[in-house]
């Protein structure tokens, strides 16, 4: 694989993230493998940071070291999202989930990476940002 590093940039969403640091020999896994040895570039908001850390310190403490190991690796990390660009965004995307599509969008990233397959249904088309699953984004990645 060629370094894209410039060209490719990714907002994870925190089930990707979660995902990837508890599977890393799965595709989100592999998606933060790409980052740790800078093939890409990871975006994140604080946001996504919030609700990991909730997850984890209710439900996958075990994951709690590798975390931090990842925002040791300093990720890009949004500016905390305004009032404004929620209120702008929930026109496109209201839901529980407005807050993650108002942070890949304030981020300007090439891609957002989800599980949620209804994520991507109620966002197709409507912004610049490709919201894909992890696994499409590496069928992409790869044919670069």
């Amino acid at each position: 694989m060629k370094n894209t590093r410039e060209e490719y940039r990714v907002f994870l969403d925190t089930s990707v993230l979660l995902s990837g640091l508890n599977s890393p020999n799965g595709a989100s896994g592999l998606i933060i493998s790409l980052f740790k040895v800078r093939k890409i570039d990871i975006v994140i908001s604080p946001e996504v940071i919030e609700e990991a850390e909730r997850v984890i310190q209710h439900k996958l403490q075990s994951l709690k070291t590798a975390f931090l190991d990842f925002l040791s690796d300093k990720p890009e990390i949004t500016k905390r999202l305004t009032n404004v660009e929620l209120k702008k965004t929930s026109f496109i995307l209201f839901s529980e989930d407005t807050p993650i599509f108002a942070g890949a969008i304030k981020s300007r990233a090439d891609f957002l990476l989800t599980l949620d397959k209804d994520f991507q249904k109620l966002t197709k088309g409507k912004t610049k940002c490709e919201v894909l699953t992890p696994g499409e984004f590496l069928v992409k990645y790869r044919a670069k």
